[in-house]
């Protein structure tokens, strides 16, 4: 188990090497955005694949224009993308350890959890069931001043 959310961990933060023009890279985030133009407000194209190949056309601070196999393109946030090949591999986990990773629960935290089992994650999983829209975000980040770049 902390191998596979050492795994994710090291794919999501670690795999992205500077690429050049014509590198193939692959998405490694699920559901991520392309973009019409850098920018997180930036209007939506289309949702990637987890896995997708893309091909680098350029890459400019934090974002990389990308052509898909289907021939559209559009830009990514750069920590999106691996240069490794996201190859999917089916591992048996219960649904309960499942929910400790998602967690960020270490091997340690879930023998405790298990010790102490009547913990009960019904606000955080509330939490993470709710959505804003980017109308709210923009409305937020306005209100306190902040900048998105």
């Amino acid at each position: 188990m902390k191998r596979l959310v050492l795994s994710i961990f090291l794919a999501l933060s670690c795999t992205f090497l500077f690429a050049d023009e014509g590198d193939k890279m692959y998405v490694s985030v699920p559901d991520v955005a392309f973009r019409k133009s850098t920018g997180f407000f930036s209007e939506k194209t289309a949702v990637s694949v987890y896995g997708e190949e893309v091909t680098v056309i350029k890459e400019e601070k934090k974002w990389t224009l990308v052509k898909r196999r289907i021939g559209t393109e559009g830009w990514l946030p750069s920590t999106a993308l691996s240069k490794k090949k996201i190859i999917s591999k089916s591992v048996k986990v219960s649904a309960e350890e499942l929910a400790l990773a998602g967690k960020g629960f270490s091997d340690e935290e879930e023998t405790a959890y298990r010790k102490f089992g009547d913990t009960n994650y019904k606000a955080v999983d509330d939490m993470e069931k709710k959505t804003i829209t980017q109308k709210q975000l923009k409305d937020f980040l306005s209100e306190g001043n902040l900048k998105v770049e």
